[in-house]
């Protein structure tokens, strides 16, 4: 595990307290509890598979002009951000 310093509140230092004497837990224990189920709020975790599906469907939304060209691959910096073009 990796140690870290925070600055906190009265009050939170209050309330991880309570919570660990209620729950026969130790402090860290609790903040380290709140931490994860927080992250999980804030930045659920997706699977591969899922996340390259919802890529996938962005990808759909790209507009193009008609056919795309067959150096597409070759040249994707010079197709999408106006890079140099490759011979």
């Amino acid at each position: 595990m990796q140690r870290i310093s925070v600055h906190i509140s009265d009050e939170i230092r209050s309330r991880i307290d309570l919570i660990a004497r209620a729950k026969s837990k130790a402090s860290s224990q609790v903040i380290r509890e709140a931490i994860d189920e927080g992250l999980k709020v804030i930045y659920p975790k997706t699977s591969s598979a899922q996340a390259l599906l919802d890529f996938a469907k962005m990808a759909e939304q790209i507009p193009t002009k008609g056919e795309i060209p067959a150096d597409a691959i070759k040249n994707m910096d010079y197709y999408t951000w106006a890079g140099k073009k490759r011979e």
